[in-house]
């Protein structure tokens, strides 16, 4: 597309042509053909200058201290998923010119889909990219918020060589990232350790899917379930084995119901029980103790059986509050489970009651009111049953809240 200069030295060229013919001076008609003869060859020359460009992106910490959140306690090692929200990355763009001729003038923008809102458009700018040059442009920003994010195909411009037209193309440079949610490293909950209720929640051998140790092959072992490793190592047979699926010890059950979440963004108050869930999921996998989620959701219902660190985290970083079933139901039919955390977005008189009526004796259950200033609900204050703990954090003091319990 022709610039503005263009059409000036277009109409200049006219004018010239229009003196030169009624003047019949030479030196006019070669100023007009040189201008004209410009303008043939920018335009042939920005024609497909930028089709031969290619594009990749490389996504890594910024730091490496940003880059393992698990590193936070020495006593217990997780490895951590790539990317957490909050934490610094670096990205960087690989733009390679495969065409024949030099790119000239290259501008761009990188749109960012999970930064912060002032950082997401990154724009930048290549003076010359000749043919098999790769041309490296690198930006820090901060993981805003968790999700599965896909980056957009890179909107290339460009003015050369000499500023007379404008040509765009768009360059596919796929990418993908999942940002797991934030969590804070929990190390004890008092309020579970009670010996009684440690005691239930000890693993039991059986046929479930979570391998808690290994032993010496017996008869009548499968041989799926041998672990060849210690089997190598030992010179003798040995087989894994496995916690029983029947045993619930530890429940987190979140409020997937649409529309109930109070406050936009990270800080919203499902935003917050992810985080908590989260934080409760790792104390569950330093402790060993099973873990399952519940909660009501057509498209992102938990799995039945317990998850591992990377299978809890997955689900948290994707999963979205679009159900239609009320949290009450899904408490009245919770399965039996020895530790239960309800975490509770918005309040509700029926969802008390469903915490009055599940409150048990052999169950510990502990109630996490989410409100966006931190204050127990007045409906909630009546909650004062035996095996039943209720407590209320913000979006913004919710790490301190935890910490305590």
């Amino acid at each position: 597309m022709p610039t503005r200069r263009a059409w000036a030295l277009f109409t200049l060229s006219a004018i010239l042509y229009f003196l030169a013919n009624q003047t019949q001076v030479g030196w006019i008609y070669i100023i007009t053909d040189g201008i004209i003869g410009l303008l043939i060859v920018a335009a042939l020359y920005s024609w497909g200058m930028l089709t031969g460009i290619r594009a990749s992106r490389e996504l890594r910490p910024a730091s490496a201290d940003s880059a393992d959140p698990g590193s936070q306690t020495d006593e217990f090692e997780l490895t951590p998923p790539s990317f957490h929200e909050d934490d610094p990355i670096e990205i960087s763009l690989h733009l390679r010119q495969m065409g024949l001729r030099p790119a000239l003038l290259v501008g761009g923008l990188e749109q960012c889909p999970f930064t912060p809102a002032e950082d997401e458009a990154q724009p930048f700018f290549i003076p010359t990219l000749f043919r098999g040059q790769t041309n490296s442009l690198t930006y820090r920003t901060m993981c805003d918020r968790r999700g599965l994010y896909s980056f957009a195909p890179l909107q290339l411009e460009s003015k050369g060589p000499f500023g007379l037209f404008h040509t765009r193309s768009t360059v596919a440079a796929p990418g993908q990232i999942l940002i797991y949610p934030a969590y804070h490293p929990l190390k004890r909950l008092r309020l579970f350790e009670k010996r009684e209720l440690a005691e239930q929640a000890a693993l039991r051998v059986g046929r479930g899917s979570q391998v808690i140790g290994t032993r010496e092959y017996r008869t009548g072992d499968s041989l799926r379930q041998i672990h060849w490793r210690s089997t190598a190592r030992t010179g003798q047979l040995v087989v894994k084995e496995f916690s029983d699926d029947e045993q619930q010890a530890f429940t987190v059950v979140l409020d997937l119901q649409a529309d109930l979440s109070i406050g936009t963004g990270k800080f919203s108050t499902f935003e917050t029980a992810i985080r908590l869930a989260a934080s409760f999921g790792y104390y569950a996998t330093q402790k060993n103790i099973p873990l399952r989620l519940v909660g009501s959701s057509p498209k992102w219902t938990p799995p039945a059986m317990p998850l591992g660190w990377w299978g809890l985290l997955n689900y948290l970083a994707k999963v979205q509050n679009d159900g239609h079933e009320p949290l009450a139901q899904v408490l009245k039919r919770l399965p039996a489970s020895t530790f239960v955390v309800v975490l509770i977005s918005r309040p509700h008189e029926t969802i008390v009651k469903a915490l009055a009526a599940l409150a048990q004796p052999d169950r510990q259950t502990l109630a996490i009111f989410i409100t966006p200033d931190g204050a127990l609900p007045t409906l909630a204050a009546a909650l004062k049953q035996p095996g039943l703990m209720v407590k209320s954090v913000s979006p913004y003091n919710w790490v301190d809240t935890v910490a305590k319990l």
